[in-house]
């Protein structure tokens, strides 16, 4: 079972990966009146920033109840939002976006029952509501489909949503991952208005009832309708023509600055409650392999889907592992087919920001956020994973480098198999597990 559902969401990955690198030359390159071709200039990483603000409602869809019936008023809660954010070409963009919901009282829900603790209506307001702290990954739908036009005045984008959420009513947080429409209307080359709709998965400990957090059709989440202001903060918001050909950069076109990257890893479990510093040797390393396929965007920005198969090589077997799941048997863990970590990488690159980008430079340094599921193939069993991580690497030849990489991720119980609880009752109470990685990377 577990087998099927890990190949349908490959499948739903790549479709979306063809979809979107068949639309990109439609915004890289046109034709002018002339019937010239003419590309799009490449704007610096100070250019096209904005921020929002605005108003929100949230309606709860917490696993094992009837959303459609219960909703109102059982799960719907108000709230305030603020966002920045940059448009580094003008089909990929990223946000970060903050949420404090449920705790203003001129917004007061008397029949909140859907928000924990649950069953307690107005404790959770009383007690500061909740909040979340979130990044987007923005794929702008009109320019990716039917070119870019700066003086188009509505706009719309599809995103992938990642971060994390902490709910002061029952002093729980949680890794959220989720997906997004949002749209745009443009007043003027200041001014926009925006209106956003997500849903969001979260696991049982934020929602407060003992419910399995599940994935897919069977999730604790919430969607977000979002209504507010945008401001155009950086002097340059739009992305200027030139003649294909001429000396400035251009923004990346449909078969430019693609990579490849393979390479072996070693995972540290971190199961809450247990001792990290100490006992991680032996019973806490697993090791595996990894491949990804990348895109730069630009010179600070890239994308990048990654696949690690973590616990899988019987060469790499480790005889003293405790602490993954099934937490009565872990070394079955490697037997049943190990784990499974799929990734969307953002990589920012903190050289080419604050230095002067050359494409003939040798080694580059970055860092990431990172979103995606941990599959723990022994107990067929998925969670929400979001993390953080640096790496750099070093070019070799025209074609070919090599990286190394560390990275944190968190996830639910779930993925852990009964070795501990979620925890996050304190700030640093999570499961999670570091990623030590290094590989050769191929440039296509």
């Amino acid at each position: 079972m577990i087998g099927e559902q890990f190949v349908m969401r490959m499948k739903r990955y790549f479709r979306f990966l063809l979809v979107l690198t068949a639309a990109l030359c439609n915004v890289a390159v046109a034709r002018g009146e002339d019937g010239k071709k003419h590309e799009l200039v490449q704007n610096s990483f100070w250019s096209n920033w904005y921020v929002q603000f605005g108003l929100d409602m949230s309606l709860q869809n917490p696993y094992g109840h009837d959303f459609f019936s219960g909703v109102f008023p059982n799960g719907k809660s108000f709230g305030v939002n603020a966002s920045i954010g940059k448009w580094f070409t003008p089909i990929v963009g990223a946000r970060a976006h903050v949420n404090w919901e449920n705790g203003i009282k001129l917004f007061k829900n008397g029949h909140d029952n859907w928000l924990a603790p649950f069953y307690q209506p107005g404790t959770n307001m009383d007690k500061g509501g909740y909040i979340t702290v979130v990044g987007d990954i923005q794929f702008d739908i009109h320019n990716l489909f039917w070119g870019y036009k700066e003086d188009r005045k509505w706009n719309m984008q599809v995103y992938p949503r990642a971060g994390a959420a902490y709910n002061f009513g029952v002093s729980k947080g949680t890794p959220l991952i989720g997906v997004g429409i949002g749209n745009t209307y443009r007043l003027n080359d200041k001014w926009l208005v925006y209106l956003d709709a997500t849903y969001s998965m979260v696991s049982s400990g934020f929602v407060g009832v003992e419910k399995n957090t599940g994935t897919g059709s069977n999730s604790n989440g919430f969607f977000e309708i979002a209504l507010g202001a945008q401001m155009n903060l950086s002097k340059t918001t739009k992305f200027s023509k030139k003649e294909a050909g001429s000396g400035e950069r251009a923004v990346s076109g449909l078969w430019n600055d693609w990579f490849v990257q393979f390479g072996l890893d070693m995972t540290l479990q971190n199961p809450y409650g247990k001792n990290f510093a100490g006992d991680v040797f032996p019973k806490g390393k697993t090791f595996g392999v990894d491949a990804a396929v990348g895109k730069w965007f630009s010179p600070e920005m890239a994308l990048r889907f990654k696949i690690n198969w973590e616990n899988s090589i019987p060469l790499f077997r480790n005889r003293h592992l405790e602490w993954v799941g099934p937490a009565e048997d872990p070394q079955s863990n490697m037997d049943k087919g190990g784990i499974m970590l799929l990734c969307l990488d953002m990589p920012i690159s903190v050289k080419n920001i604050f230095m002067d980008y050359s494409p003939d430079q040798k080694w580059n340094c970055y860092a990431y956020p990172r979103t995606g599921l941990a599959c723990n193939l022994a107990i067929s069993s998925s969670s929400p994973m979001v993390g953080v991580g640096v790496g750099g690497s070093y070019r070799l030849n025209n074609k070919l480098s090599l990286y190394a990489e560390t990275a944190y991720q968190m996830t639910t119980s779930e993925f852990t198999g009964g070795v501990s609880g979620t925890g996050m009752e304190v700030a640093a109470g999570s499961n999670g597990f570091f990623d030590l990685n290094i590989g050769v990377q191929i440039d296509l």
